[in-house]
């Protein structure tokens, strides 16, 4: 479910939407958001205030995955 949920910020980042269509995915999903959200939490916030300016290209943050 990583996988998926930085694929999903990667999209975000590009201004794009990613729709779940399978119920069990999207149900899964839901359960490994929930479960995982304080580190979650600690990731975006990582992110967005310690960007380092190595990593910018052009304004935007470039993804190390």
């Amino acid at each position: 479910m990583h996988f998926y949920w930085r694929v999903i910020e990667e999209l975000k980042l590009l201004g794009e939407i990613w729709v779940i269509n399978d119920p069990s995915l999207a149900r899964s999903y839901k359960k490994w958001v929930m479960k995982n959200a304080k580190a979650i939490a600690r990731i975006q916030n990582f992110e967005t205030d310690e960007t380092p300016v190595i990593f910018l290209y052009l304004g935007m943050v470039h993804s190390l995955n």
